[in-house]
């Protein structure tokens, strides 16, 4: 071995070792610096979560091999929340967002747990960047990124796996960086969930708004035949029902003939005894309060809000195969729907009209839930785990605000004259009709009879009474004291009864005799255990004793005749302020009031300008009243169509169901049978001409 080569073997074995030393003291120097954040805020700057201005979140989809991007974003100009991924459709993101932003502010690092990039997959904080996967990595994180209103980015962070067996920790790092810490990190606000992000009340209606649902139950499909296309419409029934609170009734039952689908539905009869079905009425109700979207799809531009297909729509090709292949169908002026629809009418006017469409799949979300929980959870939300297209649109109902009934203004003094002698009449009470006449009143003849047979009777009860009332007189006297200071509830019965019949007596014009007022006080007083009968005028009761009773029930009964004849006073001026209210108003000055009849003619003339404007004043106030509930309910239709013009909405098919009402349901399980005459409907439609909507030769209808 020459001395070249003992050299070249010393410098190699240098190298070496002075590699081998540089990678023992280059970790050593990064953890010493590493450890010092620990403790501190992952993203320093970011303090407010009001600047955050947009959110951008990517999860990749392993068995696709795909990037899924959810964005949320506030528009500068007009300052409103979307969603650019599901083509803008507006967001409630105020809310959500300041939770999401909050969510990484002042965000601390607890630990890191490695700097070697190798363990990125195990700890699932792969960045999803389909340049850097090779497909089919399990261990991708979720990206996740806040800007401001200029784009500068805030902060951004790649979501891994949750920490084993430390509850609420979870793996982090940043992009473009190996290190891989541990934060305690709430992520559910960081959702991509569609759901989250939108206002979740689709109509903006509350149950107790709805008092009327008309649904019209029939299917439409798309043929094609060698005249072009055509929709065949099979139409089975319309069914109108009200509800007043809680209880619901059933309004109109019409029918259709599958034989002669042209011809107007006929009536069926709803037999009297036939109960509206309320627990399957309510759970439709409730649905329609509670109606809920899973996905947004963006109708074409041709469509109005009123859901009406104009010419632009008509002569756009891609809106109009839009439409067909979510199964609404234009005819005519109007759309019809593959699998009906129903009128939601409110008691403020406005109407509701739902059409559904075809069914869909599931959304990425539901897939995402449905393989989370092989259970089938999103069975439970998605009722058979598909979806239905939605149209939605609303209106004023024409015949909601009848005109008012407007009050006729007299022109000359012979209007006046007619208008006060209407008003005179009205005035007047109405005598009562032999109907109205007491049945238990006797003729003199039928009192004289009773008179007569019940003499010898009361003689002899009136003898009996004396008697006792003497034997307990002996017995025992009251003295004159007891009898002011204390009474018994008989006597106190008596009181009242005497008061009632004071009463009585002063609210009659007719006074009544005097034996039938002391036959009613004997009555009341013979029952108690002190007090003498006074059915007569031969009263064995002791003067002393009983005149401090009969001075007692006088002043209660003088008080009680006071009380009433206040009472018909107060009556009495509140029928004459009635009155005069009716009546023309001609003097100013004390009570004294000059009849229409005794006013001159220049006093009639005043009278008839101030009737003129008095009544003129109160057919406007009519007038506006509807006027300003008309502007209301067309102002309310006017926002939710703009709400509504744009989109195709996505229902679960459970939802569906709760809103779609066959005919045998329509009725109370005891009234099915008898409630639904006519038996099903047979198999069979019309065919609609498609006309220019199609772009294909019309079609004649089938007879």
């Amino acid at each position: 071995m020459n001395e070249n080569t003992k050299t070249g073997i010393f410098w190699g074995a240098a190298a070496v070792m002075m590699g081998i030393g540089a990678m023992l003291a280059w970790p050593t120097k990064t953890t010493n610096e590493l450890d010092s954040v620990i403790g501190q805020p992952l993203f320093g700057e970011f303090k407010d979560p009001l600047a955050a201005q947009s959110l951008r979140i990517v999860t990749y989809d392993a068995e696709q091999a795909k990037l899924k991007p959810f964005e949320v974003r506030k528009d500068g100009e007009t300052g409103l929340w979307t969603i650019p991924s599901r083509s803008g459709y507006p967001a409630d993101a105020v809310d959500q967002m300041t939770d999401a932003a909050n969510a990484l502010v002042d965000l601390k690092i607890l630990d890191i747990q490695t700097e070697n990039a190798e363990d990125h997959d195990d700890l699932g904080v792969l960045e999803p960047k389909l340049e850097d996967l090779e497909g089919g990595e399990d261990g991708v994180g979720r990206l996740v990124t806040f800007k401001d209103s200029s784009q500068k980015t805030l902060a951004s962070l790649i979501v891994g796996f949750p920490v084993k067996d430390e509850e609420g920790k979870i793996y982090v790092r940043k992009p473009g960086e190996d290190p891989v810490y541990v934060v305690k990190l709430d992520d559910s606000p960081l959702t991509t969930k569609f759901q989250d992000w939108i206002e979740e009340d689709l109509l903006q209606l509350s149950s107790i708004e709805i008092s009327q649902v008309q649904i019209k139950d029939y299917t439409a499909s798309l043929n094609a035949t060698i005249n072009g296309l055509t929709v065949q419409w099979d139409r089975n029934f319309e069914a109108t029902a009200s509800v007043d609170g809680s209880d619901w009734s059933i309004d109109q039952l019409l029918v259709y003939d599958a034989n002669n689908p042209q011809a107007e539905p006929t009536p069926a009869e709803i037999p009297e005894d036939a109960s509206a079905n309320k627990e399957t009425l309510d759970e439709m109700k409730n649905a329609l309060d509670d109606l809920r979207i899973v996905d947004v799809v963006r109708k074409p531009e041709g469509m109005s809000a009123s859901l009406k297909a104009d010419e632009s729509l008509v002569s756009n090709n891609e809106a109009r195969q839009s439409l067909l292949d979510r199964g609404f169908f234009p005819v005519g002026d109007d759309i019809i729907s593959a699998y009906g629809e129903t009128t939601v009418t409110l008691d403020d006017g406005v109407q509701y009209v739902l059409r559904f469409g075809d069914v869909t799949g599931m959304t990425e979300e539901q897939e995402d839930a449905s393989e989370d929980d092989e259970e089938g959870s999103d069975e439970e939300a998605s009722g058979t785990g598909v979806n239905r297209y939605l149209l939605v649109t609303t209106r004023v109902k024409d015949d909601f605000f009848p005109a008012p009934e407007l009050d006729e203004v007299p022109k000359d003094l012979d209007d006046l004259d007619a208008l006060m002698k209407q008003r005179m009449e009205a005035s007047m009470p109405a005598e009562p009709t032999e109907a109205e006449q007491p049945e238990d009143e006797a003729t003199p003849q039928e009192a004289d009879t009773a008179e007569a047979e019940s003499s010898p009777s009361d003689e002899s009860e009136s003898m009996e009474a004396d008697d006792e009332s003497a034997a307990s007189e002996e017995a025992e006297e009251p003295s004159a004291d007891e009898g002011s200071e204390e009474s018994t509830p008989s006597e106190e019965a008596s009181t009242e009864e005497v008061s009632d019949d004071a009463e009585d007596a002063d609210g009659d014009d007719s006074q009544a005799d005097a034996p039938e007022q002391q036959t009613v006080e004997g009555e009341a007083e013979g029952q108690g255990s002190g007090g003498g009968m006074q059915a007569d005028d031969e009263s064995t009761a002791d003067d002393a004793g009983q005149a401090p009773e009969d001075e007692a029930s006088e002043e209660e009964a003088e008080g009680d005749q006071e009380t009433a004849s206040q009472e018909d006073a107060a009556s009495s001026d509140e029928a004459s302020d009635d009155t005069s209210e009716a009546a023309p108003e001609t003097s100013d000055e004390g009570d004294d009031q000059i009849s229409y009849e005794d006013m001159t003619e220049e006093e009639k003339l005043e009278l008839l300008e101030a009737e003129q404007e008095k009544i003129t004043k109160a057919n406007q106030r009519k007038l506006d009243e509807r006027k300003e509930k008309v502007d209301a309910a067309a102002r309310r239709v006017r926002e939710l169509n703009e709400r509504f013009a744009d989109w195709y909405y996505v229902i679960p098919e459970s939802t569906y169901r709760e809103l779609r009402i066959s005919r045998d349901d329509l009725f109370a399980s005891e009234t099915d049978d008898a409630a639904a005459p006519g038996g099903p409907t047979a198999p069979g439609g019309m065919q609609l001409p498609s006309g220019p909507s199609f772009g294909m030769p019309p079609t004649p209808q089938t007879p």
